[in-house]
């Protein structure tokens, strides 16, 4: 019984599609080529914008798409809302195998409608518009777009921390079966979320290079999530029993359409979460759903290392360091996604015989690399070198990755950093500032040349830069270099009232790097900012502030001759060149 009630209900769906059914070639009125090129991201209604420039009509301007394409509104209004329309014939959405379309637009050319950021005057605020920002686009595979989308057979792209720009996605999905209503009329859907929606209300436009901007998922870009819509219907179906055949007619008389956000498990408006839905109520199967997710993957963790290896690329994130062993990385910087990394020993002291212990006291003296490419120029390479042993059982690899802290490891005292390993090895040019404990904040901190540098640094817990790689100098085993002790104060003077002057009582301020930030005001916090100017290269003196915004620790290396008795400032001359 139920197979012949769904074989009654198909042929009246397709009988009423016989005779009701909205072409899709009237759709925009210019035709199956045109339709084409619109959907790849091209004509005039993706490449133009209003414009002052070039006006038929005095005082109109020109290109205005709601003007110039009133009849997007009227389909809607008269048919997308009340009649079937035809599928439309074209490669873009041919075959979708995953019941899944998505559109994906990277312009805006319409402004005051609250969509995007095109604004008046069309010509100084709308020349490279953005739509509004609602996924993350990982990646392109050319290869899955249809090569007359693409123009290319093969090839890919990839992007990374936000590199990409705004992207707007939308989609809207389907049940397998002929009856189901979001396939009966997911091109009505269609036409309303590529052509009304999007195009005429919020004036979206323009595809991502190298894909289509509108097409079935698996032909789309890789993103990270993307919006979606579904078609709620009310009809009305007549059902009438021919006593002489003894069998019931069913014919679709009415039908009303309603676009809203998707309702998903979860949430709305999801493009993923309704799929979920569709697949819990058995409308969608599982094998589909594990290859949708290989499009809209709810982030774009290690797409770039699995389009490498799908392409038959083997990433060697060794290449470009001769000399260096990678032994932790994340992000672009990963032969896989979250690399773990080895074990203590090898991360400090690595070789294939011997390895090092890290409480070795005749030579605690390593060197270790941090890369670090989309970070400030200062940060993109650092140098630590280690200057002091670590105690047994310190936790190194935490110290780097989660937890950047200051128990053994005092910059210039315990450890310096340094540009590049020229300049480490020469113990050239130390950074003088670091500051620390700040929970589950990884290396640097904030730690910089001269002063603070806030949002370079890495951590396991709480993301920071996204793409990172530590490495290990091949040469630590061979290095016989002794302990450093921390340096005498004996150099330095009494302590003076009043920040450090000149000789003739002028400020110095050429020569001065900070150390620390924070109050200086005990003799514990003197003795360290003391022994830390001691360390630097060139030091003339050494200046505590405390009380005031810019307090914390500097060291001078021009010429100082005493303090000025000024408050909150501590001031203590280097003798020896002062003398000189």
């Amino acid at each position: 019984a139920r197979a012949a009630a769904v074989a009654m209900c198909t042929n009246a769906w397709r009988a009423y599609l016989d005779d009701n059914e909205y072409p899709w070639d009237q759709v925009s009125g210019y035709g199956p080529i045109w339709d084409k090129e619109y959907y790849d991201g091209n004509t005039h209604w993706n490449e133009e914008h209003q414009t002052e420039l070039d006006k038929l009509i005095q005082d109109e301007p020109a290109n205005h798409f709601r003007r110039e394409a009133p009849h997007i509104r009227e389909i809607f209004e008269a048919e997308a809302q009340g009649q079937a329309f035809g599928y439309p014939s074209m490669d873009n959405f041919e075959n979708c195998q995953l019941q899944s379309i998505m559109c994906c637009w990277v312009s805006d050319r319409q402004a005051n409608d609250n969509n995007g950021n095109c604004a008046t005057p069309y010509d100084e605020n709308c020349l490279d518009a953005d739509p509004g920002d609602n996924t993350d686009l990982c990646a392109v595979d050319m290869a899955r777009s249809t090569s007359s989308s693409a123009h290319v057979d093969g090839g890919f792209s990839w992007f990374n921390d936000n590199s990409e720009g705004p992207v707007h996605c939308h989609g809207l999905a389907w049940g397998a079966h002929e009856l189901d209503t979001y396939n009966r009329y997911k091109a009505n859907n269609l036409f309303f979320v590529s052509m009304y929606d999007h195009l005429y209300q919020r004036g979206y436009v323009r595809n991502v290079p190298g894909a289509p901007m509108c097409g079935c998922v698996e032909k789309m870009p890789i993103v990270s999530r993307s919006d979606c819509t579904q078609v709620d219907d009310d009809e009305t179906w007549v059902f009438v029993w021919n006593a002489g055949t003894k069998k019931m007619l069913a014919r679709l008389d009415y039908v009303e359409l309603d676009f809203n956000a998707c309702r998903g498990e979860g949430g709305n408006n999801d493009l993923n979460r309704f799929i979920n839905r569709l697949k819990t109520e058995g409308r969608y199967s599982e094998e589909m759903y594990t290859e949708f997710r290989k499009t809209v993957r709810g982030n774009c963790n290690g797409v770039f290392q699995e389009l490498l290896t799908e392409k038959g690329y083997k990433y060697n994130p060794q290449a470009a360091t001769p000399g260096w062993t990678q032994v932790y990385s994340k992000g672009l910087l990963a032969p896989y996604a979250d690399e773990l990394l080895k074990s203590p020993s090898t991360f400090t002291k690595q070789g294939d015989t011997n390895l090092r212990r890290l409480q070795n006291a005749d030579s605690p003296v390593f060197y270790i690399r941090r890369y670090c490419p989309k970070c400030t120029r200062s940060h993109r390479e650092i140098i630590y070198k280690r200057l002091t042993a670590f105690p047994e059982g310190y936790d190194f690899i935490d110290l780097f990755t989660n937890n950047w802290v200051d128990t053994n490891n005092i910059n210039l005292l315990d450890f310096t950093l340094h540009y590049n390993m020229e300049d480490a090895l020469a113990d050239a040019n130390p950074w003088s500032f670091c500051n620390y404990n700040e929970n589950l904040i990884g290396f640097p901190r904030d730690c910089g040349p001269s002063n603070f540098v806030g949002g370079q640094w890495n951590s396991i817990s709480r993301g920071g830069q996204p793409d990172i790689a530590y490495y290990v100098w091949n040469e630590n085993p061979t290095v016989t270099d002794p302990a450093r002790p921390y340096p005498s104060v004996d150099e330095f003077g009494d302590k003076q009232d009043g920040f450090c002057v000149k000789s003739g009582g002028g400020d110095q301020n050429s020569g001065v790097y900070r150390i620390s930030s924070g109050d200086v005001n005990t003799p514990e916090k003197e003795s360290l900012c003391l022994q830390q100017c001691a360390a630097f290269p060139g030091h003339t003196g050494c200046e505590a502030i405390f009380g005031q915004s810019n307090r914390g620790c500097y060291v001078h290396t021009q010429e100082v001759a005493r303090g000025n008795g000024r408050d909150n400032h501590s001031c203590w001359i280097n003798a020896d060149t002062t003398s000189a």
